[in-house]
């Protein structure tokens, strides 16, 4: 697969790590030389320097023959050109971070896949484990009104050694999957709970409190 990474912070920097493990063919562009060289020096990867919102980078990197285009960068203006043209171009896959959440809305009508602020999502994790001491991660869903979250049993826990059905669990609530060491479980009502199982649960945002206090 041939994918070109846009932009080379934390997050392009890894991805293209990741994708060169994985024998793909890379192709990096970022505005800063020394990113691109370092890059170029230490992965099996190609890097431009250059300005990928300008048609004619991404035409020096080939974009046509792209399978995936994934754009990382901090701005979203130059996000969402390379989006748009990627689009034009008939890329089936095109991916990218938004980093402000009030540009989300016009990056969904893109119909590209889109992620928020990485470091936005770790602001949000590190208070929800203050707020919400039992949860371990989360995601929030429909414009907030929902929610996946993880949460970890711990002995003690009054849901420990109970069934699902046991739990009282709230109306507009899922336990989605469990994992149980190396094992994934798809669970029923008659499922138990066990020590250190970890948790996938669907809520609706009113009720998290409440499901969260459950699992104490």
């Amino acid at each position: 697969m041939y994918i070109i990474i846009i932009g080379l912070g934390g997050i392009g920097r890894s991805l293209a790590k990741i994708a060169v493990a994985e024998k793909h063919n890379v192709m990096v562009i970022d505005r800063n030389a020394e990113r691109t060289e370092n890059m170029a020096l230490k992965y099996d990867l190609v890097g431009i320097t250059g300005d990928a919102s300008m048609l004619s980078t991404l035409e020096e990197a080939n974009i046509s023959e792209a399978d995936a285009v994934i754009c990382t960068t901090g701005d979203d203006n130059v996000n969402l050109m390379v989006v748009l043209k990627a689009l034009e171009l008939g890329i089936k896959t095109v991916t990218t971070v938004v980093n402000e959440q009030e540009n989300i809305e016009i990056f969904k009508k893109t119909g590209a896949i889109i992620h928020k602020d990485p470091d936005a999502i770790v602001a949000e994790n590190i208070f929800n484990s203050i707020w919400r001491p039992g949860i371990n991660a989360f995601t929030s869903m429909a414009g907030g009104k929902a929610e996946i979250i993880e949460v970890i049993i711990h002995e003690g826990s009054h849901a420990a050694g109970k069934a699902i059905r046991e739990l009282g669990l709230p109306s507009n609530t899922l336990i989605i999957a469990i994992e149980r060491g190396d094992e994934v479980i798809i669970p029923e009502g008659s499922t138990l709970i066990l020590p250190n199982d970890s948790l996938y649960v669907f809520a609706r945002s009113d009720v998290v409190d409440k499901v969260s206090s459950i699992f104490q």
